[in-house]
């Protein structure tokens, strides 16, 4: 870390949070936090994280419960998240959790603070996580795919890698943290 980034606190979103400054350069991702994150919240549907110093938001995350099931993946991804269990506990689905949205504010970028919410998130459902969970999964938007890529995410339909859509469907496989 460098000192623009020394003095940063995680803080979980509650419904009195003051918005401070904050501006990733996707409208979308800005609009979530700014307008939908409380609602999200006060409807169970995500929990919002913030990453923040004194005087700015410099990134958050959103998380909800998912799973990942036989008709997200590809028969070759789903035999080798399969093989990841022992036969007895084979199922049509495995739990995971979802980030929702991740963005880092434009002044911050190019600090690792992305990766670093990855590795916090992957810490946190293995060592503090009150429910079964297995992956970590994420629609990333195609601009994102190497840096997911990068953090070590991989495609759970591959058909959908080269598919024409907005996002696409990965996951981090939580197990072979705990192994």
């Amino acid at each position: 870390m460098n000192s623009m980034t020394d003095n940063i606190r995680v803080v979980r979103l509650t419904q009195d949070y003051q918005f401070k400054s904050f501006d990733c350069g996707n409208q979308d991702l800005n609009d979530f936090l700014l307008s939908d994150s409380k609602p999200y919240l006060q409807k169970l549907l995500s929990v919002t994280y913030i990453l923040e110093t004194d005087d700015d938001i410099v990134a958050y995350f959103s998380v909800s419960n998912d799973k990942i099931s036989v008709p997200d993946s590809d028969k070759a991804t789903w035999r080798k998240i399969k093989a990841l269990f022992p036969h007895s506990k084979h199922r049509s689905d495995y739990p995971a959790v979802k980030i929702g949205r991740l963005a880092v504010n434009q002044k911050y970028r190019n600090n690792g603070i992305g990766s670093d919410i990855l590795n916090f998130v992957k810490e946190f459902f293995i060592t503090g996580n009150r429910t079964g969970c297995s992956f970590v999964t994420v629609d990333a938007l195609r601009e994102a795919i190497p840096f997911y890529l990068k953090n070590d995410f991989r495609y759970l339909d591959k058909t959908t890698a080269d598919a024409d859509t907005d996002t696409c469907l990965m996951y981090y496989d939580l197990t072979k943290l705990v192994d």
